[in-house]
């Protein structure tokens, strides 16, 4: 049985609070082959829908504030909204970085006009349109005076220059996205995006109150998305290594590349605009719930399908020879095909898969080092519980980035590429060392919010209530790619 508060239903699994179900209905109603071009572009598309929806919401939130007058409440929404569109635009270079029409001779169109978030949003913009043109009309914002005297420390000069941030992105993305070629007959935008569901998606779980609910399940929704295509394209990129396919290989790896775009730039918005008391006012709706229980990056992305990445690659480029107790061995190749591109195929082919690693390598430590922010900024120090029951929330997230760092199986193609090697220890951080001295106001402020978290929260740091239950998740099995069949001679 489902637990409320006041704003509404308490989580019982991330699974539950992301609508993760939603988003795997989605694919089943309208099922593509996997890792392929039409799959990745309808991913992008998905994840734009989740954006405009979130963005409709944002807007007309902030219309509702503008006729009340509150302009401070409707310029934090603004600030969100610039949030999601540059994450719209993100989302929108993507197929143009992809290419991914290739010599198909079917092909159909997508084209963001034809979504049904966009005409909700239009909507959206026109009322946030006219609830500033109501207060100009009868003087209450001066827009010269205030474009030609204010800065950001007023509220009603705050909302109009977000508003027109947001304005000229629009124009951005939905250029980008106008036509984008698909390598496969499209009955309709509609029924190739399923873009009802994706509205499901965004609204199965509503909270009462004027919170940022929707947008921080948004910003989890949207790299669950595309990180689904990521882990399948992978996937298909250790079979084909396998295969000695290397061009194949590459191929995959670059398109995941390209997705993890879309996941990073999910993260900015919620760090720049998610701060202390807003997420207080949701926190307990979220449940005993983690971010390290997402399956897709937690298990399969940062886990398995990358420990897997690289034991095939080594084996390739060893030729089966042993490498896991020769790490300096597999080293010392590598470094010598970076020294010497031109000296074959295969030294060209193990520097264009190795540089294509190394850009996922990137991508991991640098969502792990952007996620820390959300525990950070929201729940601070003081050994304050997080809502699975860890006894120090931040200790808790930045000793699995740090165990993941030591643990790094890519390290041997680090080090050959002269990156430094961290199982050594690492090199000096002065300014580092200070921000985590108790002398420095970053400290402090850790301090004060956890204070402030675990006055409000007694039932997460006492385990009480709701939280006194044994969080019922559990790690997923492997995901281990099997071998691939052999072809019939």
């Amino acid at each position: 049985m489902a637990h409320h508060n006041s704003r509404g239903v308490i989580a019982e699994q991330y699974s539950e609070l992301q609508a993760i179900a939603v988003l795997e209905r989605a694919r089943e109603t309208y099922p593509l082959a996997a890792a392929s071009p039409q799959s990745t572009l309808r991913a992008v598309f998905q994840a734009v829908e989740i954006a405009l929806l979130n963005l409709e919401d944002l807007l007309s939130r902030a219309a509702l504030d503008i006729k009340r007058r509150q302009f401070g409440p409707a310029s934090v929404k603004m600030s969100w909204a610039c949030g999601f569109h540059r994450v719209l635009v993100t989302l929108s270079l993507l197929p143009h970085q992809l290419g991914l029409i290739g010599k198909s001779e079917e092909t159909g169109v997508l084209g963001v006009s034809d979504s049904p978030a966009l005409g909700v949003y239009l909507e959206a913009l026109r009322s946030l349109d006219e609830s500033l043109a109501g207060c100009l009309s009868s003087s209450e914002l001066n827009v010269e005076k205030l474009l030609a005297e204010d800065s950001l420390d007023c509220n009603e000069l705050r909302l109009l220059h977000f508003a027109r941030i947001c304005n000229h992105e629009t124009t951005v993305w939905e250029c980008n996205l106008a036509e984008i070629r698909v390598p496969i007959a499209v009955p309709s935008y509609e029924t190739f995006v399923v873009a009802s569901v994706m509205r499901d998606a965004v609204y199965d779980r509503v909270l009462e109150g004027d919170t940022f609910f929707t947008q921080f399940r948004g910003l989890h929704q949207i790299p669950e998305i595309l990180c689904t295509e990521i882990n399948d394209r992978l996937e298909q990129s250790i079979v084909a290594i396998r295969a000695g396919q290397p061009r194949a290989a590459y191929e995959h790896l670059r398109s995941a590349n390209i997705l993890s775009a879309g996941i990073l730039a999910s993260l900015t918005p919620m760090t720049e605009n998610l701060v202390t008391s807003d997420y207080h006012e949701i926190r307990e709706n979220l449940g005993l719930t983690s971010g390290s229980h997402s399956v897709n990056l937690h298990y399969h992305l940062f886990k398995d399908l990358y420990q897997q990445l690289w034991e095939s690659m080594a084996d390739w480029i060893m030729d089966g020879q042993p490498h896991g107790e020769h790490a300096e061995t597999l080293t010392a190749t590598l470094r010598d095909a970076s020294r010497n591109p031109d000296r074959g195929a295969n030294t060209f082919l193990f520097n264009l898969l190795g540089d294509e690693c190394l850009q996922l390598r990137a991508f991991i430590r640098a969502w792990r080092d952007e996620h820390l922010q959300l525990p950070r900024n929201n729940l601070g120090g003081n050994r304050t519980k997080s809502l699975t029951g860890s006894l120090d929330a931040i200790k808790a997230v930045k000793g699995m980035k740090d165990a993941a760092r030591i643990k790094d199986p890519m390290q041997p193609l680090a080090i050959a590429h002269e990156l430094r090697d961290e199982r050594n220890g690492g090199a000096r951080t002065p300014i580092t060392e200070y921000l985590e001295s108790p002398e420095s106001m970053d400290s402090r402020l850790a301090d004060a919010t956890g204070h402030i978290t675990q006055q409000r929260f007694q039932n997460v740091q006492q385990r009480l209530g709701v939280f006194a239950t044994q969080c019922p998740f559990a790690p997923p099995p492997q995901r281990v790619v099997q071998p691939q069949p052999e072809e019939p001679v």
